[in-house]
């Protein structure tokens, strides 16, 4: 039965990639320019003490709200959610040929999979060429540590994406990414009056403990753990979700 689940979920992952040609092309220019963009505020913060100081919420405020996207793909249909709620038009195109649920989020998990391993390469190559100074804390074990601790928590992140996804038709998913973007800075300005960085903060542990910071630890584990709670919610909603 599971072999049945993987397999037919792995041909529904092949079918998005012969169908959207451009999908690599798009992910890989977005996290060109997320990494630049980063790693220019990070060189700016880390480098100049003062200007430092203003940009700490606005780095740790884009490095929580995008660091999540390593777990996209940019598509047609990504693009498309708003103005044709293309994710439910997907989820019911589905139930009529009929494919199970459980297929259906091994796929997403599968995708998310991919594209986390693929924009987490260029993400963090990028990140890491341009901030001359993340180079001077980090060597490349601790980095690769400190990316692995942003990873955890993107994948946390994602598996409450892929609920709202799932469930949602696609203006409301719009306002439930929005809602949740706004907690995250309404967090990280809260972080930053109590005099926590986030980012110094999982630079620090990296540089100190390498692949046995606790804070990667947990940010994996954490990541593993909601991505898998989050599944089992959507998968027992969309059973009963109306795609009419």
């Amino acid at each position: 039965m599971k072999q049945t689940v993987m397999r037919d979920a792995w041909m529904i992952v092949k079918k998005d990639f012969r169908n959207e040609k451009f999908i690599i092309v798009w992910s890989v220019i977005f996290m060109l320019y997320t990494g630049g963009a980063i790693g220019s505020l990070m060189e700016t913060k880390l480098g100049n003490q003062e200007l430092g100081q203003f940009f700490n919420p606005f780095i740790d405020i884009m490095m929580l709200s995008l660091i999540p996207m390593l777990g996209f793909y940019f598509s047609r249909k990504s693009f498309k959610y708003l103005t044709e709620d293309s994710y439910t038009q997907m989820l019911a195109y589905f139930r009529t040929l009929p494919i199970a649920p459980n297929v259906t989020m091994r796929a997403r998990h599968l995708q998310m999979g991919f594209a986390v391993m693929l924009n987490s390469v260029i993400f963090f190559s990028i990140l890491y060429f341009i901030s001359n100074h993340i180079r001077l804390q980090l060597s490349i074990l601790p980095y690769i540590a400190f990316s692995l601790t942003w990873i955890g928590y993107a994948v946390a992140v994602m598996g409450i994406y892929i609920h709202f996804e799932s469930l949602h038709s696609g203006k409301k998913y719009f306002w439930k990414t929005l809602m949740l973007m706004l907690i995250t800075i309404i967090v990280s300005l809260g972080l930053h009056f109590l005099d926590v960085n986030v980012l110094q903060l999982t630079i620090d542990h990296a540089k100190m403990y390498g692949f046995k910071s606790p804070v990667m630890w947990i940010s994996l584990i954490g990541g593993v753990v909601s991505l898998v709670l989050c599944g089992k919610l959507t998968l027992h909603k969309l059973q009963m979700r109306d795609l009419v």
